[in-house]
C-alpha cells in the first residue's frame, strides 16, 4: 500500500440506492453517509435513486404489449436514459472538480445500472482527477456477464485508475481477466459497529441456536437437508421474500421467518449462537460482517473470499456438501460450550477491522 495519504483532495462518492438496503445500516449508501458524517471535510456524497422497477407481463395482452413497446422502452431506459441521469446527478460535482480530487464509483460493472458512461465522461473532461471503481458482486455473477460480453471487464476498467474489490477472490478474477495487479486494490466490506453490536451478554444456549440469513448465492435445497439431519439444534431460517417454506420440516425446532425489519433481524442475531452460511460464492457479504459484529460463531462454505473475513478462531470452514455441514454443526454441539463462547468472542474482535475508520484509511491511501 502506498504510504502517502492524499490530505487536501476531496473524495466524491457516487452511490446507488437499492431497494434491498434502502434505509438500513448495512448498504453502500449508509457507508457513504457514515464517511461524510465522520469526515465532513474529506467527502461529498451523490446518491442515485433506485432504478425504475419493470413489472414483467403476466396476461396474454400484457405480453403482447411488452413485446411491442415494453422491452424496447426498458432497453432505452437502461442504455440511454439511466447513464444520462448519472451525468445530471453529478453536475454540481463537475463544477467543483480539481486536479487531484478523487471520484469513487461504488456500483461499477453493473450493465443495468451503468456507471461506465460517467467514468468515461470524467476521464475525458477531467484527466487529472482520480477515478476508483468498486465492484462487489461475485465471480459467478461475472462468469454470467462475461459469457454474454467477454471483454466487458477490461473495457470498463480502461477509464478508471483502480478497480476496488471487497475480496481477494474477485481481485484474482479481475487479474485473470486482464487487469494488472497494480490497478486492483482489495479492501473489506464495512460494518456499522454503532448499530451492529451485542445487546445482551455473550452466552451459549442449549440447544444450540443456529441462524441462517440472506438470499443472494444461498443454496436453500442443501440447507433444508442439513436442517433435517440436525434435529438437535434450534433453527432460525430468515428467508426474506424467498418462498422456500415447503423445503423445510414443520417442527418445533425450526422457525421460518419472512421479511424482517432490520431491528428484528438484529435481535434474532443477538439471541443466536451460530451463523450458518451455505453459499455458492461470496465477496464481502454484509451477512458475514454483521454476524461477526453481533458475536456469532461462524459455519461457512469455504468459497470465494470467505477466508479474507474469517479464520479458524471464529469459523468452521466446510466443503459445500451436506455431510460436511452436518459434521460442523455436530462438532459444536458435542464440544464443551467454551469453544463456541471463544468463537463468538473472536468474531467480535475480528470485526473491528471492518469499522468505518478502516474504510476511510483504505480510501485515503489509494492515490
Amino acid at each position: 500500500m502506498n504510504i502517502r495519504k492524499c490530505y487536501k483532495n476531496m473524495k466524491y462518492l457516487i452511490v446507488q440506492d437499492w431497494r434491498s438496503t434502502h434505509g438500513n445500516h448495512a448498504g453502500m449508501r449508509h457507508m457513504c453517509d457514515m464517511l461524510k458524517k465522520k469526515y465532513p471535510a474529506e467527502y461529498e456524497v451523490y446518491v442515485k435513486e433506485m432504478p425504475k422497477v419493470w413489472e414483467y407481463p403476466k396476461t396474454f395482452l400484457e405480453k403482447i404489449h411488452w413485446k411491442l413497446f415494453g422491452a424496447r422502452a426498458q432497453k432505452a431506459y437502461l442504455e440511454i436514459t439511466y447513464p444520462k441521469e448519472y451525468l445530471e446527478l453529478c453536475k454540481p460535482m463537475f463544477s467543483k472538480l480539481k486536479a487531484g480530487d478523487e471520484v469513487f464509483l461504488l456500483e461499477y460493472l453493473l450493465p443495468w445500472a451503468s456507471q461506465y458512461e460517467l467514468s468515461c465522461y470524467i476521464r475525458k473532461n477531467y484527466p487529472e482527477v482520480k477515478i476508483y471503481a468498486l465492484s462487489h458482486l461475485t465471480c459467478k455473477f461475472f462468469d454470467e456477464i462475461t459469457a454474454k460480453e467477454s471483454g466487458i471487464i477490461k473495457k470498463w476498467a480502461e477509464p478508471v485508475d483502480k478497480m476496488l474489490t471487497l475480496g481477494s477472490s474477485l481481485s484474482d478474477y479481475f487479474e485473470k481477466a486482464g487487469i494488472t495487479k497494480e490497478k486492483i486494490s482489495t479492501g473489506f466490506h464495512y460494518v456499522d459497529s454503532a448499530y451492529y453490536h451485542k445487546q445482551q451478554p455473550i452466552d451459549v444456549h442449549s440447544p444450540l441456536r443456529v441462524i441462517m440469513m440472506g438470499a443472494l448465492q444461498r443454496d436453500y435445497g442443501m440447507l433444508a437437508e442439513i436442517v433435517k439431519q440436525c434435529p438437535n439444534v434450534h433453527w432460525t431460517i430468515c428467508r426474506g421474500r424467498k418462498n422456500v417454506d415447503d423445503l423445510f420440516p414443520k417442527s418445533s425446532n425450526v422457525e421460518l421467518k419472512g421479511f424482517l425489519s432490520e431491528e428484528e433481524l438484529r435481535h434474532q442475531m443477538d439471541i443466536a449462537d451460530v451463523s450458518l452460511n451455505v453459499m455458492e460464492d461470496t465477496v464481502g457479504s454484509n451477512v458475514i460482517t454483521t454476524s461477526m459484529a453481533m458475536g456469532l460463531a461462524m459455519i461457512v462454505s469455504d468459497v470465494g473470499s470467505i477466508r479474507d473475513y474469517c479464520d479458524e478462531k471464529n469459523a468452521i470452514f466446510v466443503e459445500n456438501n451436506i455431510g460436511d455441514f452436518v459434521k460442523g454443526i455436530n462438532s459444536l454441539c458435542d464440544d464443551k460450550r467454551n469453544r463456541v463462547y471463544e468463537m463468538k468472542e473472536n468474531s467480535i474482535n475480528m470485526s473491528h477491522r471492518l469499522h468505518i475508520e478502516e474504510v476511510n484509511k483504505w480510501f485515503s491511501f489509494l492515490c
